[in-house]
């Protein structure tokens, strides 16, 4: 699988085996606090062309401008190549456009998730990839029509979830590693793949009561890589465990 484009959260010793994987690594050490200012939680060993990330404590800003200054300062202390703003709250459109405008001003990179899309026009946008319905291919060509290919990034998410059937939420319960593995033991139930939501599923009764049961493991994330190369997106998005899950350190592991 190719390297380029990729961006993992990682910190610590696995931030150092991100970058001797060649690819970028995601700091997720910045916050907006609870009193809403911007606070640099610890400081990574190295970060040059790596990017910032900014949680959100769930604060209410206190000077949007001041919060960018502050942000993009602390990227280019450290060489970044720009920022990641983790926020989806209506509430932060405000700060969300002050870092836009900021950062684009000082040519840095910004990420923003697709909630907030709208307020940060020179931004890069986060769009996940884990879907309960339509299809994949379907839904990033629809983003690639309304922001255009250049801007958009996808996050590969290994998610896990149970749905009640019939269910119209597109949310369904989120399942643990081990409660997944557990339930699948218990059920015996036969594993299938869906090519336009490019996950795995299988389906149960329990009580009386169908259940479809939607996950992602490596092979379905690779599987989700190539869609998205074909629809042109190359900038991606992981944790390090679904990194790992990938393959995409492998090399390192074996070292």
């Amino acid at each position: 699988m190719e390297h380029s484009n990729w961006m993992i959260a990682a910190a610590g010793p696995d931030a150092k085996r991100t970058r001797e994987a060649g690819l970028t690594c995601l700091h997720l050490c910045t916050r907006l606090s609870a009193e809403g200012r911007f606070v640099q939680l610890s400081h990574p060993a190295s970060a040059r062309g790596d990017y910032l990330g900014i949680a959100d404590g769930g604060g209410v800003p206190r000077g949007c401008d001041s919060f960018a200054a502050a942000a993009v300062s602390a990227a280019q202390a450290r060489g970044c190549a720009g920022l990641m703003a983790d926020f989806e709250r209506p509430l932060l459109q405000e700060l969300v456009s002050a870092l836009d405008g900021t950062a684009h001003r000082s040519g840095l990179d910004l990420f923003i998730p697709l909630p907030l899309a709208e307020y940060a026009p020179h931004a890069h946008i986060i769009a996940d990839t884990a879907i309960s319905g339509g299809s994949l291919e379907a839904r990033f060509s629809d983003l690639i029509d309304r922001f255009g290919q250049e801007r958009i990034a996808a996050q590969l998410i290994c998610s896990c979830a149970d749905f009640l059937l019939p269910c119209s939420a597109p949310d369904g319960r989120p399942l643990s590693d081990e409660e997944f593995q557990s339930l699948l033991d218990r059920t015996g139930s036969a594993v299938f793949f869906s090519r336009e939501l490019c996950a795995k599923y299988f389906t149960y009764s329990d009580g009386g009561q169908a259940h479809f049961v939607l996950f992602d493991d490596g092979d379905t994330l690779r599987a989700k890589v190539r869609i998205l190369r074909e629809c042109g997106i190359d900038r991606l998005l992981a944790v390090y465990p679904d990194a790992l899950r990938m393959g995409l350190l492998n090399a390192v592991e074996k070292k």
